[in-house]
């Protein structure tokens, strides 16, 4: 049976499907690379970033080397030195660096010869013996009172000179032979006993004159210096004892002749008081050009007159001596 429509019955309910189909809707993606590579700029940018930041201040710092470093410390400075800026100091400059040592309260040991000694020291040649204790023993040579360095101190009738070349200038005019020819026997004594003095490796010259000069000349050619040897010491006493008395005197061809060798020393010795004059002096003076040491010995009779003769000023003059001896005094 057909049940008839009842308005007051609730309606049926209409059911509206709407259909939603996704894939009919357009899909928007994103690729996977360009994501690993959004991603990897975001880290280097992020590390740009970071090293620049530390960049700025380590430009300023220069490069150097590790190593240790050293100070030096001077008073009130102080100064950084790398290895780079130190180097190795040499032995000789450690040693000049090195601290001197601390002074020792102890006394120094006792050593044998060593003896400290009060004598006073006066000079060097003949006194350096005598005034320094065992100095004997740094004299070259017996019989020689030669002082290291090669000089040695010799003498005539008293009167000294020190040097390597000597020169004796011997008067031999008639006068000198007189009084039974005891004056020249002297001068000849004292002469030869100063070239005995001399070592081998000292020189010497011998003039003998009157109004001439008479040079000792051991080899033919011109005159020169001759070495002390034995052999040259025996002509020299040759040629002395050959020497003979006669005529007058002429000082100054004689000092010429000597001054010529350039000596360190001469010794004159006349029985002529000289008569020189300023003039004479003068040109002596000149001829000196070696500067050397004039010693001047006269013989006289009797006491010698304390006027200041020639003799004495010539002497004076070139860093001589003066003596006189009384002719009357000498033994045969």
């Amino acid at each position: 049976m057909t049940q008839p429509n009842n308005p007051l019955s609730d309606p049926e309910p209409t059911i509206t499907t709407i259909r939603s189909d996704a894939s009919e809707l357009p899909q928007r993606t994103v690729p996977a690379w360009l994501l690993s590579f959004l991603l990897h700029t975001l880290v280097l940018v992020f590390l740009i970033l970071i090293l620049s930041r530390f960049s700025g201040g380590a430009s300023k710092i220069e490069n150097r080397a590790g190593g240790i470093v050293l100070v030096n410390a001077v008073a009130t400075t102080t100064e950084y030195l790398s290895e780079g800026d130190v180097s190795e100091p040499s032995p000789a400059a450690t040693l000049q660096q090195s601290p001197p040592p601390m002074p020792s309260e102890k006394s120094p040991p006792h050593l044998p010869g060593l003896e400290s000694s009060n004598s006073e020291l006066t000079g060097v040649g003949q006194d350096f013996a005598e005034s320094l204790s065992g100095a004997e023993s740094l004299l070259d040579g017996t019989g020689s009172q030669r002082p290291i360095g090669g000089a040695v101190t010799t003498e005539v009738f008293g009167v000294k000179g020190t040097g390597s070349q000597f020169v004796y200038v011997f008067d031999r005019s008639a006068s000198m032979d007189g009084y039974g020819g005891r004056p020249l026997r002297a001068a000849k004594q004292a002469l030869l006993e100063s070239l005995e003095s001399l070592e081998k490796n000292h020189q010497f010259q011998i003039v003998f004159y009157n109004d001439q000069t008479k040079i000792f000349r051991p080899e033919p050619g011109a005159a020169r210096l001759a070495f002390a040897t034995d052999t040259m010491k025996q002509k020299g006493v040759g040629f002395v004892q050959s020497i003979r008395g006669d005529r007058g005197t002429n000082h100054m061809n004689a000092l010429k002749e000597a001054l010529s060798f350039k000596p360190d020393v001469v010794f004159l010795l006349t029985d002529a008081e000289g008569g020189f004059s300023a003039s004479d002096l003068n040109r002596i003076s000149r001829w000196n050009s070696s500067g050397a040491v004039i010693n001047a010995i006269e013989f006289g009779v009797g006491t010698s007159s304390a006027l200041d003769n020639s003799l004495r000023i010539l002497s004076r003059e070139n860093g001589g001596q003066y003596t006189y001896k009384n002719i009357l005094s000498f033994r045969d």
